[in-house]
């Protein structure tokens, strides 16, 4: 199959979605509970346990929304039909440069 040589692409866009979504979520985290852990009204634990919970909640509820957006709301993904290792490159260097803290970096 001519996509299997795309394959570690996929991967790596696996991996890179991943530790992004674990970034981006932690950093929504201490904003949520990090004035009510610091203030004593709920524990660390307790506030791991209900970010844990609400957000895979959330991912679960609206991940596919969120993917739905992406597809139909931001590029058209027809125009890419021919040539689909632009859109995964793309879509991939797209997580990585989302990811960099300062333009100085990256």
């Amino acid at each position: 199959m001519a996509m299997d040589e795309y394959l570690w692409m996929v991967i790596l866009g696996f991996i890179i979605a991943f530790i992004l979504a674990f970034s981006v979520g932690a950093n929504d985290v201490a904003n949520s509970f990090g004035t009510a852990v610091g203030s004593g009204v709920v524990t660390l634990r307790q506030a791991c346990i209900l970010a844990s919970i609400f957000e895979t909640t959330g991912s679960v509820l609206l991940g596919a929304k969120v993917g739905e957006t992406i597809r139909k709301g931001i590029i058209d993904v027809n125009l890419y039909n021919e040539t689909v290792e632009t859109l995964m490159a793309g879509e991939v260097s797209a997580m990585v440069v989302s990811g960099c803290p300062d333009e100085e970096t990256c």
